[in-house]
């Protein structure tokens, strides 16, 4: 463990290190407290607006809103704007998801590029330590800062809730299973992933693209199939936990079955 924290600390201060990846963990926090704080305090000008302009879409996803089983006694922007807030729950996903995975890009390549893997392989360090210490040195810093940024959108959204309804909106119970576990399980499996890549590959920006072209898409592929079977049953929010939990695990496995110290050594140019 003690070898895992090191080398975890040298994964933060690579991090703080490549202005890519630091820009990303503070531009997109910001975006999404404005975008959650924003969208619910905007909620009863959007339903005016599609009262007013029969807007198809604005309607559809109104009947949809009224038509969950907790949300139908609600008052309609009630249920409008809870509704809107459990979907916001998958861009807290995709935070980690998108942080992790261009951080793992660079894990293995970025090493080797500046000279410094081949320092760390020939320590005592076993496969197992290096890889979960990477691991955790990429997934780590996303996930404080989603777990932060929920925080921080948690007590906006609930200052608007309490004015507008007389109650507190967050957390409910889908957020705190999203943001507090399933979010940090796709940004393993997601960092896994990508470490595999970035272990096969030997330039860090190939490594970047090959994170947009396979990860990303994969995770908005299943969002968008599942997602609202996962917004409407709480049982299929914990499924998906479960799923992630398997995935990150399997991918972990992969990894240490097939991570070739050796072949990285005399192999690479």
């Amino acid at each position: 463990m003690r070898l895992i924290m090191l080398l975890l600390a040298k994964e933060l201060r690579d991090i703080h290190r490549n202005r890519g990846v630091a820009s990303l963990y503070i531009a997109m926090p910001l975006l999404m407290v404005v975008f959650t704080v924003g969208l619910t305090w905007a909620v009863p000008r959007i339903l005016e607006f599609a009262r007013t302009q029969q807007d198809p879409g604005m309607l559809a996803t109104i009947r949809v809103a009224r038509a969950i089983p907790e949300f139908a006694g609600l008052p309609e922007p009630l249920a409008v704007t809870r509704y809107f807030l459990r979907l916001l729950v998958g861009f807290y996903l995709l935070g980690p998801t998108i942080g992790a995975g261009t951080a793992a890009a660079f894990s293995i390549v970025g090493e080797k590029t500046q000279r410094t893997l081949e320092p760390i392989l020939a320590t005592p360090i076993t496969d197992r330590q290096l890889l979960l210490g990477k691991m955790l040195g990429a997934v780590v810093p996303p996930i404080i800062a989603s777990w932060g940024v929920a925080l921080v959108a948690t007590i906006g959204v609930d200052v608007i809730g309490w004015q507008r309804f007389g109650e507190t909106l967050l957390p409910d119970r889908f957020w705190l299973v999203g943001v507090l576990v399933l979010g940090p399980l796709l940004g393993a499996a997601a960092t896994l992933l990508t470490m595999r890549l970035s272990a096969r590959m030997t330039d860090a920006q190939a490594a970047n693209q090959a994170t947009a072209l396979i990860v990303m898409p994969v995770f908005l592929l299943v969002l968008g199939v599942f997602g609202r079977v996962m917004i409407a049953s709480f049982t299929a929010a914990l499924a998906s936990c479960g799923v992630a939990l398997a995935v990150a695990v399997y991918l972990l496995q992969v990894n240490l079955a097939r991570f070739r110290r050796e072949e990285i050594l005399t192999r690479w140019k």
